[in-house]
């Protein structure tokens, strides 16, 4: 015992100097360092902090597959261009900040009748390993889908001249137009992976008073690939 002791005790290092740091060094080291740690933690690199909502919104990934919906209204332009993206779980978290989503773009037929999304994957949305997370599936149906009601609420009001971010009544509250989501239900397919583009297709499939029954499909934009579908239940505040 008294020899492992003394081994243990002979091969000790000497301690490392200490070195002073002035203040300005340390604020330096910490503002240098905090980005890329940001990164490690899957919460986007140096580039996430400088992209503003708005640079990331007009990005495009596919120029070809956005040309297919030429025609059609860029849903999410006003809340873009008014502010009112910030702080959104999509556009701010998902998006600007972190670039989980490369990018999500939505577009409405003219007649409200059908609503669609572009969005490509990065690397800061995952579940297992390389796979988008669920939830953030989920998530996209489920914006996706409260655009697609509230196109068509509009459509029957005969308000789609109006885009709803203008109007005064969705500025002080957009449930009082289109109502809550009550129930959204997710059928996963295929595994989704980063790096993919998507396309998501909604529209209204029936109406009972106040309830608004919509669906959903998720394809691969390359490959035409079922990923998942959704049915989803909006319901309308009572007047």
């Amino acid at each position: 015992m008294l020899l492992r002791r003394g081994l243990r005790h002979a091969i000790r290092r000497p301690a490392a100097p200490r070195v002073q740091r002035s203040a300005s060094s340390q604020r330096n080291a910490t503002t240098t360092a905090l980005p890329a740690a940001l990164g490690l933690l899957g919460l986007g690199g140096a580039s996430a902090w400088c992209l503003s909502i708005e640079d990331w919104s007009k990005r495009v990934d596919d120029p070809a597959l956005e040309a297919t919906f030429e025609g059609w209204t860029r849903a999410d332009a006003a809340i873009v261009k008014d502010g009112l993206a910030a702080n959104s779980a999509i556009y701010d978290a998902l998006g600007a900040r972190t670039e989980g989503l490369r990018a999500y773009k939505i577009f409405a037929k003219k007649d409200g009748s059908a609503v669609s999304a572009i969005a490509t994957f990065g690397d800061c949305c995952v579940g297992h390993p390389g796979v988008v997370h669920g939830g953030v599936t989920s998530l996209l149906f489920d914006n996706t889908l409260g655009w697609a009601n509230a196109y068509s609420v509009l459509g029957e009001r005969g308000a789609l001249d109006a885009d709803p971010v203008e109007a005064a009544a969705l500025r002080k509250s957009s449930t009082k137009l289109f109502g809550f989501t009550a129930n959204l239900h997710v059928n996963y397919r295929k595994p989704v992976f980063v790096g993919t583009t998507v396309v998501i297709e909604c529209a209204l499939d029936r109406v009972e008073g106040r309830k608004r029954f919509l669906q959903g499909k998720m394809t691969c934009a390359k490959t035409g690939a079922h990923l998942a579908d959704a049915t989803a239940l909006f319901v309308l505040p009572r007047s």
